[in-house]
């Protein structure tokens, strides 16, 4: 069983955790150790079709595992801009945010045969400002249909935030430097995109809605070149 995340991001610099320990729950049979060994991972390094593998294991069990428990260490901390440049802060877990989140997933493993579950960590929707300071209370899911999405290229500007949503979903991202983005695991169906430009000091200098955005399952639809 292999076990990767890649991020639904939010407006930072950087993100760093330190996940300690990988769980899977076997059905009719309790929860299996995948991986114990600490590893230290920036989550805003994981947009635009990043991944990295958190937990890999040869000799799991064979049969039908519904969820995953993800543990976090206590030394996780966030970077952002503020108005005398960059800043990191060390990060407290939330009210009630034990260190541990359970994922739902639906996983089959087979004898010889290696599983693959890709998570999504949701970083605008894990962090918390309160007090003058900031919280994590992870928000995770797993993608379960990565080869259905949207991607596309930004131009004219360094940064955009893109939204795709139809009122029963949303998914957004950030561009990268070259102005790519992409999202997946995107249920099929018919979205508006939002494009936000971002100038420097982080004001919102432009923005774009492209409507009747179709979103095919099984395909990563292109949008092309979009100027804004």
């Amino acid at each position: 069983m292999e076990v990767r995340m890649t991020d639904s991001p939010g407006d930072f610099v950087a993100l760093n955790v330190e996940i300690v320990k990988i769980e899977a729950y076997l059905e009719n049979s309790g929860w299996v150790t995948i991986n114990e060994t600490s590893k230290e991972i920036n989550i805003l390094d994981l947009t635009n079709g990043a991944e990295v593998t958190i937990a890999s294991a040869t000799t799991v069990q064979p049969g039908t595992y519904t969820k995953l428990k993800v543990t976090f260490s206590g030394e996780n901390s966030l970077t952002f801009n503020g108005g005398s440049g960059q800043n990191t802060v060390n990060l407290s877990f939330g009210g009630g945010f034990s260190g541990n989140v359970e994922v739902p997933i639906h996983c089959t493993v087979t004898t010889g045969v290696t599983s693959s579950i890709l998570l999504d960590f949701n970083v605008g929707s894990s962090i918390a400002q309160a007090g003058g300071g900031f919280t994590m209370n992870p928000v995770i899911v797993e993608i379960a249909d990565p080869s259905t999405g949207v991607q596309g290229n930004i131009s004219g500007t360094e940064k955009a935030a893109v939204t795709l949503s139809n009122g029963s979903y949303n998914a957004s991202t950030f561009t990268n430097v070259n102005g790519y983005f992409l999202i997946k695991g995107v249920p099929d169906g018919t979205y508006q995109m939002k494009i936000e430009a971002k100038a420097q000091g982080e004001i919102l200098a432009s923005q774009k809605s492209i409507q009747n955005v179709t979103i095919t399952k099984g395909q990563i639809k292109s949008m092309g070149s979009i100027q804004i």
